[in-house]
């Protein structure tokens, strides 16, 4: 579901405030309490020379403690911190569960010092922090006057997205609270830090996503404005104050009484350290039934595959389960109730289809689901997941692809890149080249003959070189953004993948279908390559299907643009859902 095309100098991805005031409960210079508790501050030293302002802020927190991490030449501020002491007296671990590191140290020079090393990825780096004087905190006074809901709008290459700040007081007095971006999920992710700047200006830190906003109060006190800034973006915004954030109408969400069972469940993929959770919806009568396991898209889903407050499985699965057919949707690892595994960067789209079959034996195991009628329903990414599992399963009896792909990674890549920035209206030249940047940059993260210095050379070389690129910070921080993506063992797998080697060797019913208005797995080229691999492996049983004027999400509209998922009140179109029924209950519901 993500906008997969994306380096960061390009057009499409798409913070820094050196010596950073952070928020604390004490004045400004006054001194720190004994021991781990305090302000503290140093500079990693990076190899190959050079050094990196880390900050963090400690307090106690009933027997333990707790804090916030800073490195403000990334301009990433107010990132949670678990600490735990040490094996000896005075020696503390503070992991930043957020990237995976850690700082492993021991108090010294009469516990005005830390002293340890920097523990990420396998590297091993040498830091020394000082205690600092406590910072100012954001006074009562201003907290009052930003206590309220504040709403506002990010507009992001193609997309807008509404944002949502609750800001409280909490129990020990300061300001906190909770950001909430509708448009892509309901989750209350907590507000980790307020800080006082100079001019009037606050920073909110939500620092479990890496988004800060750095931002002013009008003189109506009825408006935030300043800059969000989020992995090397950095954008103007403006929040208004509402007394409750902007209902949306979504009429096909289902409403009770419902003609079937529902269950809340729960599974484990072993092999993959993941527990699972879900809701299984089971038909009234006699069973067993045949029984779908929804697949989402690209990007941390919950098990209703909620987006721009949509929610297109908890759709298919009422539609379907009133048909006769049992649905079990799942949170994603990492959402909702589901966990997120040892190592959640490390995550591949192999990973998942780990999780898929995981589903698919937990619905086997029920009595009331056929264990000989079990089918795979996977969105997007999804498309990508189904085929996978159903070659390394007989217990697959059938895939449904809803946009799924059918080119290669990068290809796919760079043609929604080139859909979405037709439908946006870019410049020729402009767009022509952000192509070129990216086709560059897809040839060196392919180059088997590259090290891995060799590649983020060329790859920075490239980048730099982009006339797309922003000046000065902003700029840099593209760079380093588009960089960590390069790197993501997510997105080197997905490049890579070619999905039609995989479908020649599906052997169960399978339907593909997709929108002529979708930007983002356009569907001529994709239904195409689908249908090609396919004749290629003698398939006997499938269906491919475009359905006119649909878009990814399979709403009807108008251009396609990501901007009109959210302003469609329509979720999933009725005559999709009718096809994904019907062609189920020809080949696998009976009449008892």
């Amino acid at each position: 579901m993500r906008i997969e095309g994306a380096w960061g100098a390009v057009r499409w991805m798409g913070l820094c405030l050196a010596g950073a005031v952070l928020a604390g409960s004490a004045a400004e210079g006054q001194d720190a309490p004994a021991g781990l508790a305090g302000h503290w501050g140093g500079d990693l030293a990076l190899p190959g020379g050079g050094a990196l302002e880390m900050v963090f802020l400690v307090e106690r927190d009933g027997d333990g403690w707790k804090g916030t991490a800073d490195t403000p030449a990334q301009a990433v501020f107010g990132t949670p911190l678990a600490i735990e002491a040490g094996d000896r007296e005075d020696t503390f671990r503070l992991a930043v569960p957020a990237t995976g590191g850690a700082f492993v140290a021991e108090l010294a020079a009469g516990g005005d010092e830390l002293h340890g090393h920097w523990e990420q990825r396998g590297a091993r780096l040498a830091l020394r922090c000082e205690r600092r004087p406590l910072p100012r905190g954001v006074d009562e006074a201003a907290s009052a006057r930003l206590r309220g809901t504040w709403e506002g709008v990010l507009e992001i290459g193609p997309v807008e997205l509404r944002i949502v700040l609750e800001l409280e007081r909490e129990e020990d007095g300061r300001l906190g609270g909770h950001m909430v971006s509708p448009d892509q999920s309901p989750l209350e992710i907590p507000i980790t830090r307020v800080d006082a700047l100079p001019g009037d200006q606050v920073r909110i830190c939500v620092g479990s996503v890496f988004v800060t906003f750095s931002v002013a109060l009008d003189e109506s006190e009825r408006q935030l404005s300043g800059t969000y800034r989020q992995g090397g973006r950095s954008l103007d915004v403006t929040l208004a104050r509402v007394e409750e954030p902007t209902v949306v109408r979504r009429p096909q969400e289902p409403t009770a009484p419902f003609p079937y069972g529902s269950e809340q469940v729960r599974f484990e993929n072993a092999a993959g350290g993941v527990h699972l959770a879900g809701t299984l919806t089971i038909p009234e009568g006699e069973g067993p039934f045949p029984a779908v396991l929804l697949i989402s898209g690209s990007g941390a889903q919950d098990r209703d595959e909620t987006i721009f407050q949509h929610k297109p499985f908890w759709v298919i699965a009422d539609h379907l389960s009133r048909r006769g057919i049992a649905v079990l949707r799942v949170d994603d690892r990492g959402m909702g109730e589901s966990t997120a595994g040892s190592d959640p960067a490390a995550a591949t789209t192999e990973d998942f289809v780990g999780d898929a079959l995981a589903g698919v034996g937990f619905l086997a195991s029920r009595e009331e689901i056929a264990g000989d009628r079990i089918g795979l329903v996977g969105h997007s990414e999804g498309g990508v997941i189904a085929p996978l599992a159903a070659v390394r399963s007989e217990q697959v009896a059938f895939i449904v692809l809803l946009a799924g792909p059918g080119v290669r990674g990068d290809e796919l890549l760079l043609l929604q890149v080139e859909a979405l920035g037709r439908a946006e209206g870019l410049p020729p030249d402009e767009l022509e080249r952000s192509l070129a940047t990216q086709r560059t940059l897809f040839e060196i993260l392919l180059d088997a003959t590259l090290t891995e210095p060799e590649r983020v050379a060329a790859a920075r070389a490239t980048l730099e070189a982009s006339p797309d690129l922003s000046e000065g910070e902003q700029g840099e921080g593209e760079v380093e953004a588009a960089l960590a993506q390069m790197a993501s063992p997510w997105v080197r797998w997905f490049v890579r993948h070619d999905p039609a080697p995989v479908l020649e060797r599906v052997r169960c019913p399978l339907l593909a279908v997709n929108g002529t208005l979708d930007l983002q797995v356009p569907s001529a080229e994709n239904l195409a390559a689908i249908e090609a691999a396919l004749v290629r492996g003698a398939h006997t049983d499938y269906e491919v299907r475009a359905f006119e004027g649909l878009n990814h999400l399979f709403q009807h509209c108008a251009t396609g643009q990501v901007k009109e998922y959210g302003k469609i009140e329509e979720t999933f179109a009725l005559d999709v859902l009718e096809l994904l029924a019907g062609w189920i209950e020809e080949r696998f519901v009976t009449d008892g």
